[in-house]
C-alpha cells in the first residue's frame, strides 16, 4: 500500500495533543482538535489519564514530559492541548464518583489545571489548552468542554 505523505520536508506543527490511550475516546478527540480548535498538524501522544500521567511526573525526563518536549523542541509547536475523559480508567472509572457526572467533571478540571501549572513551568509562553470530554445523552455522545 502506498499512500501521499503530507509532510514531506516539514519539520514543525502546530501543536502537540496529550490525550488518554483509551480507544473509545481518540478519533472524537482528533475531530475536536482539527474542527473545534482549529489545529490541522500536531504531534498526539496517549499516555493512561493524560494529566494524570503529567502529574505523576517527578522530573522532566518522565515519559509524559518527554511527550510534551519533544514536540516543543523538536517540532517547535506552539501549543499544548490536554484532554482528559470521563470514565477514565486510569484514574479508577465513573464508579469512584458514585454516578456524580458535576464531581466527576469538577476532579477532571482540577486535574488538567494541576497538569497546566506544570506544563507552563516547564515550557512557559506555551499556549496551554484544556479540555475534558464529557459523555452526554446516555453516552450516545461526546462533549468537549474547554477548560479554563
Amino acid at each position: 500500500m502506498k499512500i501521499h505523505f503530507k509532510f514531506k520536508n516539514l519539520h514543525s506543527c502546530e501543536a502537540v495533543v496529550l490525550a488518554c490511550i483509551d480507544f473509545r475516546f481518540w478519533k472524537e478527540t482528533m475531530k475536536f482538535v482539527e474542527e473545534e480548535l482549529g489545529i490541522k498538524s500536531y504531534d498526539f501522544p496517549k499516555l493512561p489519564g493524560a494529566a494524570k500521567s503529567i502529574n505523576d511526573c517527578l522530573s522532566e525526563v518522565d515519559i509524559a514530559m518527554k511527550c510534551i518536549g519533544v514536540p516543543c523542541d523538536l517540532h517547535h509547536v506552539k501549543k499544548i492541548v490536554i484532554v482528559n475523559h470521563a470514565d477514565c480508567g486510569a484514574y479508577g472509572g465513573s464508579v469512584q464518583f458514585k454516578g456524580d457526572d458535576e464531581a466527576e467533571q469538577k476532579f477532571h478540571e482540577g486535574e488538567l489545571r494541576k497538569a497546566k501549572e506544570k506544563i507552563i513551568a516547564q515550557y512557559p509562553g506555551k499556549e496551554v489548552i484544556l479540555a475534558y470530554a464529557k459523555l452526554v445523552d446516555g453516552g450516545e455522545f461526546v462533549e468537549f468542554l474547554r477548560v479554563d
